[in-house]
């Protein structure tokens, strides 16, 4: 099993976190492998026996589960909850042993691995999406058996123009660069290994300039690969269920009040008339992946009211 004792990004990264939020050496995450399909998934797990609730970990697509807890399980665990993070495909220690990766890929190896876990050993499951995590942990969730809460920290629909305009590095292009992929994908041409940075406005993920950079040159995280198709099917996923007709649990959007990558108005469009019920909390000061003491803060603090307030 691949380990995150051999990547050095996490760990420098940890380092310029608030000290009272940095993961110390006594206090690493366990790690584990889950199969699914044949693809060994790497899980950084924070187990409690006696928490009523799980919460599951889901990164973006410049992040990874290790980044994950490093703002956030750690700091749940600490609070006496069960925490897990997982790494899908494609991004940190995970070992892919499949030709193709989707994102409806994405969707539903989350959605299996919850499952799964909630009836192996039962515990409530809450989700925790950060940035494209979010809306995926939304996806996955209208394929699970059980969900009590989902907390994100933006919900993009990302298959809305305006949405997909304004995250994507040179949204203008959209219009006909989308037609030329799917051509390429109709003719076989899909797995063509593209760099999420490329594609994306990566640049804004973090607001720590010295932090962006170990991001960028991580291909555990900011710094990986996807395959043309996944790239496509992102862009242009229809969500399970209309949000019009999601009712299956509460929703807690934490949103950092300087993410320069997708602000608050994104997020309202995609969750525009939401059935089930939503609160949208502001993180003082921080950025897309944040790292200021303050928003980590009440991030921690808005999420920790927000289980404690489900049934």
């Amino acid at each position: 099993m691949k380990s995150y004792n051999s990547n050095v990004a996490w760990k420098e990264i940890n380092a310029l976190l608030p000290f009272d939020f940095q993961i110390k050496e006594n206090n690493h995450p366990v790690e584990e492998s889950w199969d699914w399909k044949g693809n060994q998934i790497h899980l950084d797990r924070y187990p409690n026996s006696k928490s009523e609730y799980r919460i599951f970990l889901h990164h973006g697509v410049g992040t990874n589960g290790r980044q994950m807890n490093m703002i956030l399980g750690h700091k749940l665990a600490e609070l006496g909850y069960d925490v897990v993070a997982m790494d899908n495909l494609g991004y940190g220690m995970t070992e892919v042993n499949q030709k193709d990766i989707t994102y409806d890929n994405w969707v539903h190896c989350f959605a299996d691995f919850v499952n799964e876990e909630t009836k192996r050993d039962y515990k409530k499951p809450v989700l925790y999406g950060l940035s494209a995590g979010g809306m995926l942990c939304y996806n996955s969730a209208c394929h699970m058996d059980e969900v009590h809460g989902i907390i994100g920290m933006c919900f993009l629909k990302n298959d809305d123009k305006e949405v997909g305009k304004a995250t994507a590095k040179f949204g203008w292009s959209n219009w006909f660069l989308f037609p030329i992929a799917n051509l390429l994908i109709k003719m076989g041409i899909k797995r063509v290994p593209f760099p999420m940075k490329a594609a994306s406005k990566m640049n804004a993920l973090t607001n720590n300039k010295q932090a962006l950079k170990i991001f960028l040159e991580d291909n555990a995280s900011a710094g990986a690969n996807i395959q043309l198709q996944f790239l496509y099917d992102y862009t242009h996923y229809n969500l399970p269920i209309p949000v019009a007709e999601f009712d299956k649990c509460p929703i807690l959007l934490t949103q950092p009040e300087k993410d320069n990558w997708t602000p608050l108005h994104l997020s309202e469009i995609s969750m525009k008339g939401i059935k089930a019920p939503y609160t949208v909390k502001i993180l003082k000061g921080g950025g897309h992946y944040p790292m200021e003491e303050t928003a980590l803060n009440e991030l921690l603090k808005y999420s920790n009211e927000f289980i404690k307030n489900l049934n």
